[in-house]
This record gives structure tokens, C-alpha cells and sequence, in this order.
């Protein structure tokens, strides 16, 4: 069985000599709370050891058992040993690393916790699950809740001694959250308090015994509603009643009424809950009773992000597994030697079929990483810098960036987890090595929290038009300037050439579909049957840049170190690169950007000639029933 393993000196890279920790922490928000570059690094270290001696230790038993309905009192366990893990992880306080302090929060950046939430999830996607739900219910009550809801319930959600979920999908509404029928009736005399009514499914941690309490968000319509999204209120439901000084009282008649059978995740429990099947569930409204999906969008984008980050940190566990199984299964003999069979027989990677496959996943792992640490930077500068206009910049960047840092992430990594299960040959197809859970595990993030697809009309519809374009041309421009800076650097300037030429494919895709947009003919429908492509473009231009940003930093710094060496030729460089490990470490970031470069980023060019082919046999087909 592999180790758990994690590339901390790319997060360590990037974090420090990419974004800069200290453009963070200088800000007055930040240092506030007393936040720093060597306190954050410090805590990533501790979040690695904990990761590795205390959370992955579990995943084994998170997935061979899972959580259990028990039906005789519609309860849920979760996997034994959740319950001490769970503990230790709390009272390290990373279940509100950037929440309010006053509350029992950290205050800490964003950048923080998804750097830790990437090790976490890594470790035990099932089990962080659960935290990270909680933080952003958390994070919805803070933004919109009243100061006695805040007083309320807070303090003991931030300490993890209160859970909290998200309960918006409906058995008959899944995608159309507007088609919602659990009711909310006002209970007369108590103001701001509504009975509730109705079955939520697919809730993610909707029952355990990890918590006695669980905090409920959940959209109900009340009886005067127009009907749509526009018409749904947020309610906080509780578990159990809330007696006055904060102590549980009995049920509030939630009923939990089952958990689903999954293919991954499996110590996630994923429940159906009935509320008021008795007729004495109740709850409390969160701000305008019309405004729920307003509210509920802060946790549902700050989820998407959070699956994005599942995506990588599933990548990246199964990749580490395959690079270390390649490093150690010894299998066949050299290449240039096959033909001789008394050739000392050598491990794998060296045989370059293996080889092109971990390549493969590590510029994807390198590219997912870069564009989720640099979205959690803009929300750092846009909810800390001290100029307006800035502000709305970075957090117009990070609406534009959330629907791709879900889709693209998510898609990508069930490809990487796809390649480590293929470069582990028959042992990838057992449970022996992780990278086969990791490829059921990460599944799931391509559908909950909104399918890709919808992530792809998202983009196509609502975001790229935000601010009629303007929020997309500054993000473009933006990275038209990067790729200015990249031209002229000589490391780096047949890379950029490359990722420039993808870019203007998907300029061109990008104009296209705003002209086809205007048609009545069934050309109008191209966009639409095209946007999961076009996203997927946007990620490939994305990541590419920043990649060939990292490269060129990546290649300053090993210029540095030929230098301090005095090496000077090919063969100096080389032994440089052979002996020291921090020359290996630049030396393979550039390759990787490279190879981005040379074929990944070439996905472009046939996407765009597929999609201007115009092409709308689909919505033409027919499909015949089976006989």
C-alpha cells in the first residue's frame, strides 16, 4: 500500500514564490489577525503531519465500511474512527481557519485554507467533507443572518461542536432548484419563525454521530411565494431544538429516511431528510423570505470551489501513488534493450509510455493547483485590499473563475486518476494501491454542487456576460499582459507563443458564440450544445498561462543556482540538476510548463475547429427506444 504523499514543494512554491504570501498577509485584514508568512507556512506543515499520521490512516476504513443507516432509528453512523479524528481536527481549530474571530473563527486568508483543504481532502476525501460543509453554512449566517442568529448559532458551528449542511436538491427538482415544494408556513406569534415541510435529497452529511446538533440551511417556499427562484426563503433548521441558553432540547422532527448506496465516498453519508412529517418541524428565516437562493449562492460558490479543490487533491493522491509505484515496480528491460533478453530488467518509469502518462498527470496536477491557489489570491485581495475598485476586480475575477475551477478541475482529475490507475497496470484495478478509490471518489465531483454541465451554461450565460462583458475583457486583458511579459523572456517565449496561439482559438470561439446568440436559426443552439467544450478551452488557456508564469520564475531561480555552482555548459547544468534538489525541482517545473505547451494546450485547436463546424445534428437526432 502507497503512502500518503503530497507534492508540498509545489504548494510551497506557489504560495511563496508565485503569489507571495506577504502580498497577502501585509493587507489590514490580515494583519489584523495577525496572520504572517512564516505562521502560514508553519500551519501548512502541521496541517501535512496531521494529514498524514492522523486523517489518511482512515480512509481505508472510510471506504471498506462507510456510513451505516440504522433503520430502527433512522439514524446514521459514521466509520468509528471519525469520531476521534474528528476531534483532533476541530480542536486544531481547522474546521474555521478564515471565519470571523469573534465568533471562534481564525480570521485567517483564503489561500490558507485551501491549501489545507487540498492536503485534508487528499487524505480522506469523506471525512473533510463534513468541516468543509460546515464552515460555509457558517459562512451564510455570518454574511446574512441577524446578530441573534449570529449569537446563535455561530460559535458553536466554528467549534465544530454543531455541524451544518446544505439542503436544496428535491427528489423531483434536482438541477431546478426554482421547482422547489417544501413549504415554509409563519408561525403565528413568533416572529421570523416558520414550520416547515417538505423531503430534501442528496444532503451530504444530512445525519451522523460526529455532532449531536446539526444546523440545517434549508430553501423553503412560504405560502404568498411567486413562483421560480425568485419566490424561495432560507430557513435555519435544527436538528434538535434550541433551548434558551443554548442547550439541546428534544427532536425537531428532521427524519432522516435513508442514505444513498455510492459508487465513492463512501464514509460520506448521503441522506434523504423528511422535515415535518410529524407537522412540528420548525425553523428560522435568514434575512428577506424571497432572498434564499441569493443567500444560499455564497455557500453553493464557495462549495464549487471547495469541489474544484476535491478534484485536485484526488489527482494528486493517485498521482503521487503512480510516480511512487513507477519509481519501485521493476518490470521489463530498457527500451534499447529490449530485444536482449539477458538485460538487467528496470523500473517502469523508465519505459516511455509510463512516463508520458505521469507527465500527463502532473502537468494537470501542476494546472489545477495553479489555477485554484491563484482564484483563493483573488478572493484574499478582493475581500482585503483597501481600494474599491480593486476589490470589485479580483471578486469579478473570482465569479468568472468559479464555474471553471469546479468543471475543469473536476473533469481533469478524473483523467489523472484514470492515467494512475493505467500506469499501475493490473495492481491500479485493486484495492491494494489507492488510486482506484481515488478514481470512484472523485467521480461524484463532477455532478454535485451543480453538474459541469450547468457549470459550462453558467459561464456561457451568467458570467461571461456580468457587467455587460466588462468583468470578462479585464480578466482577458489581464492575461494578455501576462503573456506580454512572457514574449519577451527568453526561457519562456516559445511557450507563451504556444499558449497565445490556443488563446486566439478561443478568442475566436468566444466572438463566435456572441454572434450566434443573436440568431433565430438552429445555429443559436451551438453555443449551448458547445459550452462544456468552451470551458474547457477557458481552463486550458487559464492553467497554460500561469503555468509558463510559474516556468519563468521556476527558471530565474535555476539560472541562480548554475550560477552559485559555476556551472556553465550542458553537461555542468546537468550534474547541477542530477545532485541538487532544488535545481531538480525548478528544472522539472519548466519541463512540465513545456510540455503543457507542446501538447496539452494543442486541445484547443481541434476544439475550436470542431465547434466552427456549426454543427447541430444532436438537437436533430432521434434516439430510438430499444425493442
Amino acid at each position: 500500500m502507497a503512502e500518503y504523499r503530497v507534492d508540498m514543494r509545489d504548494i510551497k512554491f506557489v504560495l511563496n514564490e508565485v503569489l507571495g504570501l506577504d502580498n497577502i498577509c501585509n493587507l489590514p485584514k490580515y494583519v489584523e489577525s495577525g496572520a504572517d508568512a512564516d505562521m502560514l507556512n508553519d500551519m501548512i506543515d502541521q496541517a501535512y503531519k496531521m494529514a498524514k499520521e492522523v486523517v489518511a490512516p482512515i480512509n481505508k476504513e472510510s471506504d471498506e465500511i462507510g456510513a451505516q443507516y440504522v433503520k430502527e432509528s433512522a439514524t446514521v453512523t459514521t466509520p468509528e474512527s471519525f469520531k476521534a479524528v474528528y476531534q483532533t481536527y476541530i480542536e486544531n481549530g481547522w474546521g474555521a481557519t478564515t471565519n470571523d474571530p469573534e465568533y471562534g473563527g481564525m480570521g485567517m486568508p483564503e489561500i490558507l485554507n485551501t491549501a489545507a483543504g487540498e492536503i485534508f481532502t487528499g487524505a480522506c476525501t469523506s471525512f473533510s467533507m463534513l468541516p468543509g460543509l460546515t464552515k460555509s453554512a457558517a459562512n451564510v449566517i455570518s454574511t446574512f443572518g441577524s446578530d441573534y442568529l449570529k449569537n446563535k448559532y455561530l460559535e458553536k458551528m466554528l467549534t465544530g461542536e454543531w455541524a451544518g449542511t446544505m439542503c436544496l436538491t428535491e427528489p423531483g427538482a434536482g438541477s431546478d432548484v426554482g421547482a422547489s415544494k417544501t413549504t415554509a408556513v409563519p408561525v403565528e406569534g413568533k416572529e421570523g419563525w416558520y414550520k416547515i415541510n417538505g423531503v430534501k435529497s442528496f444532503i451530504s452529511f444530512g445525519d451522523h454521530d460526529l455532532t449531536d446538533q446539526i444546523i440545517h440551511l434549508v430553501l423553503a417556499r412560504t405560502p404568498d411565494a411567486p413562483p421560480g427562484t425568485k419566490g424561495i426563503g432560507l430557513f435555519i433548521v435544527p436538528k434538535l431544538n434550541i433551548n434558551d441558553d443554548l442547550s439541546l432540547g428534544g427532536a425537531n422532527d428532521v427524519i432522516c429516511g435513508g442514505i444513498e448506496h455510492k459508487m465513492g465516498i463512501h464514509g460520506s453519508p448521503t441522506a434523504t431528510l423528511n422535515f415535518g412529517e410529524n407537522d412540528n418541524c420548525y425553523g428560522e428565516l435568514i434575512g428577506d423570505k424571497y432572498e434564499g437562493i441569493k443567500y444560499m449562492f455564497l455557500m453553493m460558490n464557495e462549495e464549487r470551489l471547495m469541489v474544484g479543490m476535491q478534484g485536485l487533491a484526488l489527482g494528486s493522491t493517485a498521482y503521487q501513488s503512480a510516480l511512487q509505484f513507477a519509481q519501485e515496480r521493476v518490470q521489463g528491460s530498457d527500451i534499447r534493450k529490449f530485444s536482449d533478453p539477458t538485460a538487467p530488467k528496470v523500473t517502469i518509469i523508465n519505459h516511455p509510455d509510463v512516463r508520458r502518462m505521469l507527465m500527463i498527470q502532473k502537468a494537470y496536477c501542476e494546472a489545477m493547483r495553479a489555477l485554484l491557489y491563484r482564484t483563493a489570491y483573488y478572493i484574499d485581495m478582493g475581500h482585503g485590499s483597501e481600494d474599491e475598485k480593486d476589490r470589485k476586480k479580483y471578486m469579478g475575477y473570482v465569479e468568472l473563475l468559479t464555474p471553471i475551477c469546479k468543471a475543469y478541475c473536476t473533469d481533469t482529475a478524473l483523467r489523472v486518476t484514470d492515467l494512475a490507475v493505467q500506469t499501475h497496470g493490473g495492481f491500479g484495478f485493486c484495492q491494494e494501491y489507492p488510486a482506484e478509490q481515488c478514481m470512484r471518489d472523485v467521480k461524484i465531483t463532477a455532478i454535485y454542487e451543480g453538474t459541469n454541465g450547468i457549470q459550462a451554461l453558467d459561464l456561457l450565460g451568467r458570467k461571461m456576460a456580468m457587467k455587460g462583458g466588462s468583468v470578462l475583457m479585464n480578466f482577458i486583458m489581464m492575461l494578455n499582459g501576462v503573456l506580454d511579459k512572457l514574449d519577451k523572456n527568453a526561457a519562456t517565449a516559445d511557450m507563451s507563443k504556444k499558449i497565445r496561439a490556443g488563446k486566439a482559438k478561443l478568442d475566436a470561439i468566444i466572438m463566435k458564440f456572441m454572434q450566434l446568440g443573436k440568431q433565430k436559426s438552429m445555429e443559436a443552439f451551438v453555443p449551448l450544445i458547445n459550452a462544456c467544450d468552451l470551458l474547457e478551452m477557458f481552463g486550458d488557456v487559464i492553467c497554460g498561462i500561469y503555468l509558463v508564469e510559474e516556468a519563468a520564475i521556476a527558471a530565474d531561480k535555476l539560472e541562480a543556482i548554475y550560477k552559485e555552482k559555476g556551472a556553465e555548459d550542458d553537461k555542468a547544468k546537468r550534474g547541477v540538476v542530477k545532485e541538487s534538489s532544488e535545481a531538480k525541482y525548478y528544472f522539472s517545473k519548466v519541463q512540465t510548463a513545456k510540455y503543457y505547451a507542446d501538447n496539452l494546450i494543442q486541445r484547443t485547436l481541434w476544439r475550436e475547429a470542431a465547434i466552427m463546424n456549426l454543427d447541430t445534428s444532436i438537437m436533430e437526432n432521434v434516439f430510438p427506444e430499444l425493442v
